[in-house]
């Protein structure tokens, strides 16, 4: 069986076709497929490095902060106690006989330091006596400072205020006694 060379250049050609449809299907596709998945993941790692970073940064920062604030508690009085401060500054301000409550609550927590908080309603104050008070309770020194404050017209006493305020503080956990 003899085969002109017309149609043999057309099996040759064919196979050439079908050898470069099957190295461009089977070879090359999947390359780049593979390239740009990997590209992809190198995009998604370093997203993800980037993060980590970041945190690791803020991390550091925190930890710096909570060492600071562990020298500032090193540095107060061994027996400090919030609700005795308190009422201590209140003495010195003047805001004493209008206090109607004070209600001291731990905050419980599981590390080195433990928030306390007290809430503290004055009445009838004047507004120069609770500028006054504020500016002797907030104290970053002692690691002392106003959470929230709420503050209203008192409706008897005319030109007065009546006001809720809630003082926290950070203490040594039950890790930090030991």
């Amino acid at each position: 069986m003899a085969i002109s060379r017309r149609d043999r250049t057309a099996l040759t050609v064919g196979a050439i076709v079908l050898l470069v449809f099957v190295l461009v299907q089977f070879v090359l596709f999947p390359l780049l497929d593979k390239r740009r998945r990997l590209e992809k993941t190198v995009t998604s790692r370093r997203q993800h490095l980037a993060e980590m970073q970041a945190m690791q940064q803020r991390y550091s920062r925190l930890h710096a902060r909570s060492s600071g604030l562990e020298e500032q508690l090193a540095k107060r009085a061994g027996d400090f106690s919030l609700f005795s401060f308190i009422e201590q500054q209140g003495g010195q301000a003047g805001v004493k006989e209008h206090i109607a409550y004070m209600k001291p609550s731990t905050m419980t927590g599981k590390g080195a330091l433990r928030e306390v908080m007290v809430e503290i309603k004055l009445q009838a104050i004047g507004l120069a006596q609770l500028v006054r008070f504020l500016d002797s309770i907030e104290s970053p020194q002692n690691v002392v400072e106003i959470k929230r404050i709420s503050i209203q017209e008192n409706t008897k006493n005319k030109g007065t205020l009546d006001v809720v305020l809630q003082v926290i503080s950070i203490l040594p956990g039950e890790e930090g006694r030991e």
